[in-house]
């Protein structure tokens, strides 16, 4: 029985990775933009023309840095937003408002 469980559980996990991944993700700071999906994954990073003429290595590597954070703070958000959907649709009735 718990072997069936966790089987399935272990199924389940690899779909919603799946579906993580087709959901897309961008955000843009001070001319750098970075391109993913919700499984944190980074498929593109651009920096702007004006960024890279500033020619401040320091300031760049900042934005850099602030970009990547907010990248995975915003990946993380939707991942959790996902999750808790799917969950609540997995539930049997009356149990919806248990992740809330």
């Amino acid at each position: 029985m718990f072997g069936d469980l966790m089987g399935n559980l272990e199924q389940q996990q690899a779909e919603m990775h799946k579906k993580m991944q087709q959901i897309p993700v961008e955000i843009k700071v001070e001319g750098i933009t970075i391109s993913g999906n919700a499984a944190r994954q980074v498929t593109n990073v651009t920096l702007s023309n004006e960024l890279i003429q500033a020619n401040d290595k320091e300031m760049i590597e900042d934005v850099l840095l602030s970009a990547f954070n907010r990248f995975i703070e915003q990946a993380t958000i939707v991942e959790a937003n996902e999750t808790k959907n799917l969950m609540s649709d997995m539930l049997p009735p009356g149990f919806e408002n248990l992740f809330k």
